[in-house]
């Protein structure tokens, strides 16, 4: 019972650690710096180290971000650059990937899941191009190395990720 105690507090203290604002975006914008080319037969397109890399090509148990559509189209579709408004800042702990609904849940041997996703979600509104939907940032906290850490990404963590294709500025925090 203690080690469960503990670990809720380490979740709950590791989302203090990250972005401020959460639920309450006010003022905050991304900026999209070249087009962002989604395949065709898909929403979303994945980047990590500073580059776009396919889904089947995350290394999970580093940040990542996926950028989503309103809707899949069989035509590739492209994101053109602008200034898209952040209208609500979301963390949550997904012990299931978010990067696809196809993925199941891997247990260990002690039935405990192997994947553990701390997601820092930004709904993103663009007036200019509305089937922008938003954007999801996460890493594996299972992952070996990871483990000890069982928090929400930084703002430098997920720009890491981001590279020259975007920016998160923040704006002010709502009391």
């Amino acid at each position: 019972m203690r080690m469960w105690m503990g670990a809720a507090l380490l979740t709950w203290l590791g989302g203090c650690a990250a972005l401020s604002g959460d639920d309450g975006a006010v003022g905050w914008t991304a900026q999209l710096y070249h087009p962002l080319v989604i395949t065709a037969d898909a929403a979303t397109v994945r980047l990590q180290y500073g580059e776009v890399v396919a889904a089947n090509s995350v290394q999970e148990y580093d940040p990542f971000c996926i950028v989503e559509l309103e809707t899949v189209s069989p035509h590739a579709q492209t994101l053109r650059p602008g200034r898209f408004e952040v209208l609500r800042v979301t963390r949550s702990v997904n012990p299931v990937a978010a990067a696809g609904a196809s993925q199941a849940v891997a247990l260990s041997f002690d039935g405990s899941p192997t994947f553990l996703y701390y997601v820092t979600e930004f709904r993103l509104r663009d007036p200019a191009q509305p089937e922008l939907r938003g954007m999801r940032c996460a890493w594996n906290q299972l992952a070996p190395g990871n483990r000890s850490l069982m928090r929400h990404l930084t703002l430098d963590e997920i720009h890491g990720a981001l590279g020259r294709w975007m920016r998160l500025t923040p704006g002010r925090a709502v009391p």
